[in-house]
Formats: structure tokens, sequence, C-alpha cells
């Protein structure tokens, strides 16, 4: 009796021990969601969200709100967006967080609430707040859990640091602290690392030979905790659950030892050594990702010899190289993305013609399509600057398609890159930045569209994605009475660019009884205006209201003006009746209106008379209208003047009528004498 409770005993310790393990892992997000831009004040629509790590019991984000979602598989979940949350022009904040035990949440990514602008993508420096010396490597997330994105960049000096930068929802940053690292660090990637609920960062130390942890505690201050050992001159840092145990692990580059290192961690922000493997001719950049569909995250390693190393995870925290694809001389990054749209991730990884300074050639950036089992195939090698440093991606036209940012090290600008959703790319802009090795986006003012961070020297550039926006005068027309048929003289709406980007302008339309014609060209450049002559036709009688609607690619499109008429079927002519000077006790000689029905069928006349001031100095002498005038005809209602009293009289003749308009009136006046 006492063995079997021993063995009972043990079972249920090993079940409880196994239990304990079966945490769900971290998940991961993989460019892009799809979609990954919608135009504000569309209906609610269904979000995919692809990548790793997924469980039943997952929850998408949005902006730290759950949605409702439905778990397809562990690499693929989906989630209903209320119309609400993209009512306005603004940038929907991703993540998914996996249930307990485990608990961790996914990377970041965004979902622009904007208008497409097409190929028409500027860039304006906003701000350039100072960083520390030399700078190499930017991050961007919520430090301090205002809502806001903030940066950490950090500063290759010996020794190094972090600089934390707070942003104020408007392009404006403030640095808040400055936490020491290892010397020379290279490259910072942010994670929840002790699974407090607070964004950390690591960060790869060059000359250390170590990655410093430093600990956040939500408010933008950071303590180093731990300082692992790596292999030699560790340049690119990356993160990610890679033994499915619902902790943040750690993938380290090593130039001189052609290796990457890979740091499991503990949940509370220690990590240890788990594996080390051969990854090309001096790598330099990594990129995390599930390249082969079996929900295990895997890496794909850039490398200064000219290919790109790829390993895939076997779910514990080892890995294996899958494929080598060749790219240009000198590869210094790479970024994964779906750019074809196929379900598969793919690779763009920035190239340097070499080191050597007989080398003339221009930078590339090779574009390698995934075939979803760990195989890539060089799609287009589209040219950049000479030397470019860094690749990341992003939507930047709000067109659901993966597009590129690409630095330029020296005094180069930026290549701004736009995805056509096949694998190729076409250079848009090049904002001018003044040199830099990295670059970081996010939404950073609020409006829906991607903004930039880019490293210059010793300070960050601040680059806002520019916008057109509209200008509509007057804001409504008024038309007064129009008989059913006719056409008004035009009125004119003016348009004008007063954004800092070009508008295209796709439609201008009006409602029914109204039309336009305009001068406004495709492309209204930025302080250009343009004219829509409105003019009113009714066909229909009494109060017609509609809008002329101009639909473009500025945030708030479409723009409308309020248009107003009133038609009527029927007239009341001559509009004004002047007898001139008559003798007080005479009465003048009967003048005449004529009243006349245009409508297809018969007005009905449901009385009428004079009223205004002087009412009894006139009279109705003949009034041959009745009850009802036929289609088409017409009737004549004759007045006099007859004065009492000296001096102005006024008075009004009033008919009323279901021709619309009613009453018709008839302005009379006359002085007695």
């Amino acid at each position: 009796m006492k063995k079997y409770a021993i063995l009972l005993v043990t079972i249920f310790l090993g079940l409880a021990s196994a239990l304990s393990y079966a945490q769900a892992p971290v998940p991961f997000i993989n460019l892009p969601l799809m979609p990954d831009a919608t135009a504000p004040g569309g209906p609610q629509f269904t979000l995919t969200v692809n990548g790793s790590g997924f469980v039943s019991g997952s929850v998408v984000n949005w902006n730290g709100n759950a949605l409702a979602t439905q778990f397809v598989n562990q690499s693929q979940l989906t989630a209903t967006v209320p119309a609400a949350n993209i009512a306005t022009a603004s940038t929907g904040w991703i993540t998914v967080v996996n249930p307990a035990p485990g608990s961790g949440t996914s990377n970041t990514t965004f979902v622009s609430v904007t208008a497409n602008v097409g190929s028409e993508v500027a860039f304006n420096t906003f701000s350039s707040p100072a960083t520390g010396v030399n700078p190499q490597s930017v991050a961007r997330a919520d430090f301090n859990g205002d809502g806001k994105l903030d940066l950490a960049v950090a500063n290759a000096t010996d020794p190094g640091s972090i600089s934390i930068l707070l942003g104020d929802g408007t392009g404006n940053f403030t640095l808040a602290s400055s936490p020491a690292t290892g010397d020379y660090p290279l490259s910072v990637v942010v994670g929840d690392f002790d699974g407090d609920g607070k964004l950390d960062l690591a960060v790869a130390n060059f000359y250390s030979d170590t990655v410093s942890v430093l600990l956040g505690d939500g408010m933008g201050n950071f303590t180093l905790v731990s300082s692992p050992a790596v292999g030699n001159w560790p340049s690119s840092v990356a993160v990610g659950d890679f033994n499915g145990d619902g902790r943040l692990d750690l993938a380290v580059a090593n130039e001189q030892d052609n290796t990457v290192s890979i740091l499991l961690g503990d949940g509370a922000g220690q990590f240890t050594l788990a594996s080390t493997t051969a990854a090309g001719d001096a790598p330099t950049s990594i990129a995390v990702g599930d390249f082969n569909g079996d929900g295990k995250l895997d890496l794909a390693v850039a490398a200064i010899g000219g290919m790109v190393s790829v390993l895939l995870g076997d779910g514990t925290g080892n890995f294996t190289l899958a494929s080598s694809p060749a790219t240009g001389v000198a590869s210094l990054s790479v970024a994964a993305g779906d750019f074809n749209g196929d379900g598969k991730l793919d690779l763009a990884v920035v190239n340097q013609c070499g080191s050597d300074p007989s080398c003339k050639s221009p930078g590339t950036v090779s574009i390698l399509l995934g075939d979803g089992t760990g195989n890539f195939t060089l799609a287009s090698s589209p040219t950049t600057g000479m030397y470019p440093g860094s690749v990341a991606v992003g939507d930047f036209n709000g067109d659901g398609k993966l597009d590129l940012a690409v630095t330029q090290t020296g005094s180069e600008p930026l290549s701004i890159f736009l995805g056509d959703g096949t694998g190729n790319f076409t250079l848009a802009t090049s904002p001018a930045t003044n040199g830099g090795v990295a670059v970081a986006i996010g939404d950073f003012n609020g409006d829906g569209r991607m903004d930039l961070a880019a490293l210059g020297a010793d300070s960050v550039f601040i680059l806002l994605q520019a916008a057109p926006a509209v200008k509509l005068s007057p804001s409504t027309l008024t038309f007064g009475t129009q008989l059913f048929g006719t056409s008004s003289n035009a009125q004119p709406v003016t348009l004008t660019n007063t954004g800092k980007a070009a508008l295209q302008i796709s439609k201008v339309v009006t409602s029914p009884n109204f039309s336009q014609t305009n001068s406004c060209p495709r492309k209204l450049q930025p302080g250009g205006q343009c004219t829509a002559n409105v003019v009113f036709t009714p066909h229909n009688v009494n109060t017609i209201t509609g809008t002329i609607t101009i639909t473009d690619n500025a945030p708030n499109s479409p723009q409308t003006v309020q248009l107003t008429g009133v038609g009527t079927a029927v007239t009341l002519l001559p509009s004004s009746l002047n007898f001139g000077s008559q003798p007080v006790g005479t009465t003048s000689q009967p003048q005449s209106v004529t009243f006349t029905n245009y409508a297809p069928k018969a007005v009905t006349i449901s009385g009428g008379g004079l009223t205004g001031s002087n009412p009894g100095s006139f009279a109705l002498s003949n009034n041959t209208c009745g009850t009802s005038v036929p289609a088409g005809s017409s009737c004549t209602i004759s007045v006099t003047f007859a004065p009492k009293y000296s001096g102005p009289k006024n008075a009004t003749l009033e008919v009323n009528d279901n021709g619309g308009a009613s009453p018709q009136t008839v302005a009379l006046s006359g002085t007695g004498t």
C-alpha cells in the first residue's frame, strides 16, 4: 500500500512537472497584416494576423483593447475590427496576447487608418532631438505607457549608452534617461524580458562581447540587470521565443566569429547561452520569422561576405542552416515581410558595393522571395545610393502593400521604395537626413501615416510623412428659387491644397439636381488652387439639398460642400408692380400678373391674397386662376391701387399652391397724393 501511494505521488509530481513546462509561447507577428491599411470612415472588417506561437485563446489587441478573435491555427488568427476603431485617420497598434500560463505579448505592428496616397509619398524633417555620440541603432516602442511612440537609441561609444527619447504624439521627443551599456553598442531591441508588462531593452555591445539587458520601470527608466557573454564583435541582436517556453530569448550575430549566439531567457532578465550556429562571413544583421511554416521561429542572417544564412529553428533553441542565397558584395541589413502576397515570408537585403575605395557601383536591395520551405530566390535588385546602411519595412502609402525604407551612410538621403505587391519596388522619394545608419518606422504624430526616425550625427531625424490638406471655400452654396427644368447661374467652389504634399484628385461629383464643371487637375501641387462651378437644375419642386463631393488622397477625404436650392414648377410674373402716384380717394387702372404652370400635371391653388404693410390700399380686380391651373396653362390676377391716405404704400400679393416655392409673391408699391 505504501509503495502504491509513493507511485501515485511520483506520477502526480511528474505530471505537474510536465504541465509546468506546457506554457503558451510568446507569439510573434509576421508582416504584413491583412489588411495593414484601411480608409477612415469605413465599415467593420476582418483583420488577418499571420505569425507563429498562436494558441487557442490568443487575443488580438487594437491599441491595447481586445478584439473578437478567432484561432485559425498556430500561424494565423483573425479578428473583427469595429467601424468605430477606424472612424477617423489614426493608427492601430496591433499585438497578440497569449493566455496563461505564459501570457506573453507579441511584437507590435500597425494598421494605418489613412487614405491611399498612391505614389505621392513625401517626408519633411519635423524635429532633430539630440542623442548620445555616434548613434548606431534605433528602436521604437511605448516605454512610458502613454500610448505614444518613444525611441531608444544605441550610442556607440566607449563606454556606451542608450538614449531614451519620450514622444509627445506630435513628432517631438524629449530625452528622459541615458542608461549605460557595454562598450560600443551597435544594436538595440525591445521586449518584455521579465514578464511584468513593462518593456525592456537588450543591447549588443560590439567591443564588450556582451549583451546588456536593461529592465524598464514603465516610465522611461531602465536598469542594467545582466550582461551575458556572446561571441566576438556582436553587431546585431534580435528577439523571439525560440524554445516556446513563454519567455523571450535573444539571437546575436557575432561578426568576427561568423556565428549566431542563441541566449535563452529565464523570464526574469537573465539569459543563458544555449547554442552557437555558423552564419556566413561576418554576420551583421538578423531578421526573425517563420520561414518554413512549421510554427517555430527561424532566422535570416545577412553577412558582409555577400549572402544570407537562413537558419531554421527546431523550437528548442537550436538552428540548422537551410539555404544561403547570394546577395550583393557586402550585405549589411536584412528585413522580413511578405512582399508578393503569397502568404510566405520574403527577405529584403541591403548590399553595399564593398569596402574597397575603387568600388564605385551603387548599392542595391536584394528582394528574395521565399517558397515557404526556407529557400529563397532573387526576384529584383533595385539600386540605392552608394552606401546603403539598413532596411526597414512598412506600408508608407496606405495601399496595403509593403514598402521599404533604406538608409544611406554619409550625407546621402534616405531611399523610400514603394512595393507593387509582386516583389518589385520603385524609388518614390529620397528625403534628406544628413546620414543615417538605421531607421525606425512608426506613426509619430497620430495622423495614420507611417513616419521615420532616422539616425544622423549625434541626433535622430524625425521625418513626418507630408500629407495634402484641402480647404474648400465657401462651405455652403444657396441658389434660391429656380424654375423646374431650367438651370441657375453657376456658383464657384474653390479648392486649395494647403498641405505639404501633392493632392491627387480622383473624383468630383454632385448630388442629383446639381451639376458641376471644374478646372481641377489629377494632381494639385502644394499651394495650388482649382475651381468647381456648380449649377442648380431642379427636377422636382420644393426645397432641394445636396452636396458637391471631392474625393482625393487627403486625410479627411472626401470633402463636401452643402448645396441648397428651391425648385418650382410655377411662376408669378412680373415679380413686382409699381403703380406710381395716385390721388387719394381714386382707383388706378388695373395691372396684371401671370401665373404659369410648367408642371406636367395640374397645380392646385389653395389660397392667397394681399398682405404686408398696406394691404387695404390695394385690391384684386380680376382673378382667372380659380382653384386649379392645368398643366402647361396660365392665368392672370389683376390688382388696382386705391390709396386712402397720402404717402408711399406697400403690400404683397401672395398665391398659395402646390407647385413649389409656395407662396408665390409679387411686391406691390405706389404713392398716395
